[in-house]
């Protein structure tokens, strides 16, 4: 069973590098195959990252839609992606039928373009699922470059104090008078976020019973609407082992992922001898991932209520998952 990483799209390098001392392989899908990230690009020719394109159909009209949608927010947002996913940029929200109606009308009327855009049909909530999630996917790879670029730029500030003070110096080198900012990206449109990410979900007929995200409010979010979920794993000291020491986690990361297994597939609570998971303790940087079970609940079931009014396609799992798992990894 593979774990799958939601509800975004793009992934920051420190959350490749957790997601890679957890698991052997992590899933991480796409919105579409064109203009994929050269990060996620590069993931995929890992054996780290299964990356996977549940939906390829009209890649084309979403292509040219994207590119007419940019020129859109910049005339109207006056800032772009940022004005748009701030806490604040409510003032036109984008996933919303009448809104995506809106923004249809009024490329309409000033066409840059011969493309066809979707009529209004059952497949236009897929669409403007895949077209908020490639726009989510732009925000969130702007804001880690940002905070790449903030990193470095503190990184050299506290080199420059060090040189400036000796390396014999008895008094400390100040923190930063720019500390890189550590900002969720869940926390900006949650509930669209995982609405459209599931509406992708649905249609990948790979099935896992574990699913992991790095963002606080989207798993505080989820668990609120799971009253029956409960914690079944926590580990505070992760080792970050990098990609020369990476086989010294495979032990620690079969054992977990069998562990996993048996939770997600027999029914709760489970009566198995249960299989005996600690990370090693090392002086390595550490990450940590805590896991809770919702219990009696394919991942269809869980998911599912989180599309509520809607037709959830339901895939066919054979009774395999039993339960849902949700983890949260923390860098």
């Amino acid at each position: 069973m593979k774990p799958i990483y939601f509800p975004f799209t793009y992934i920051s390098e420190p959350v490749a590098e957790a997601l890679a001392s957890c698991f052997r392989q992590t899933v991480i899908y796409q919105p579409s195959s064109r203009n994929m990230p050269e990060a996620i690009q590069k993931r995929a020719e890992t054996d780290i990252f299964d990356i996977r394109i549940p939906v390829n159909e009209d890649e084309g009209k979403l292509d040219t839609f994207i590119k007419e949608y940019r020129r859109w927010a910049e005339l109207h947002q006056g800032s772009g992606l940022s004005a748009f996913f701030s806490p604040g940029g409510n003032k036109i929200p984008f996933f919303d039928e009448t809104s995506i109606s809106q923004i249809r009308s009024d490329i309409r009327q000033h066409p840059t373009s011969d493309t066809q855009y979707p009529t209004s049909n059952t497949s236009d909530t897929l669409f403007n699922a895949r077209v908020f999630l490639c726009i989510a996917q732009d925000f969130d790879m702007q804001n880690s470059e940002l905070d790449n670029d903030l990193a470095s730029y503190e990184k050299m500030e506290q080199d420059i104090m060090k040189n400036l003070r000796g390396e014999d110096s008895e008094f400390p080198v100040p923190g930063s008078l720019f500390p890189v900012p550590t900002d969720d990206p869940g926390n900006h449109k949650t509930e669209e976020r995982i609405g459209a990410w599931i509406r992708l979900m649905q249609h990948d007929p790979e099935k896992s019973g574990m699913f992991v995200t790095s963002s606080q409010s989207v798993f505080d979010l989820m668990i609120d609407k799971a009253p029956d979920a409960e914690q079944v794993l926590c580990f505070d000291s992760v080792p970050i082992w990098g990609n020369s020491n990476a086989d010294k986690a495979v032990p620690w990361q079969e054992n977990l992922a069998r562990h996993l297994d048996m939770l997600a597939e027999n029914t709760w609570p489970v009566s198995a001898d249960r299989v005996e998971v600690s990370a090693s303790d090392d002086d390595r940087r550490t990450i940590s991932l805590t896991v809770w079970l919702a219990p009696g609940k394919t991942p269809d079931e869980f998911f599912g209520c989180y599309v509520e009014n809607e037709t959830f396609q339901a895939g066919n799992e054979g009774g395999k998952y039993k339960n849902t798992l949700l983890g949260l990894i923390s860098v």
